[in-house]
């Protein structure tokens, strides 16, 4: 299994769609995780692999999985309300 970390910021579409391909090939295994770290500047990218993935899908292709770590500031959680 090979993983491959993005930044939201960085070129994420061509990294799933080309980058961890590649990789993959090079290591000689059919499977992947994809990581992006999510930054609040992610904008519409995640849409766009999400649609690659679900054409891999529907095509009878092995997806990778895409997991997305969410690194946002949020209020400390004893300050909620």
């Amino acid at each position: 299994m090979f993983v491959e970390m993005k930044r939201s910021g960085g070129t994420v579409v061509h990294g799933y769609e080309k980058q961890l391909e590649f990789y993959k090939a090079a290591s000689q295994t059919e499977f992947g995780v994809f990581v992006i770290i999510d930054y609040g500047d992610l904008g519409n990218k995640l849409n766009e692999v999400n649609r690659i993935r679900d054409e891999r899908v529907k095509n009878g292709e092995r997806a990778s999985e895409i997991i997305v770590i969410d690194t946002t500031r949020k209020a400390s959680a004893s300050k909620r309300k």
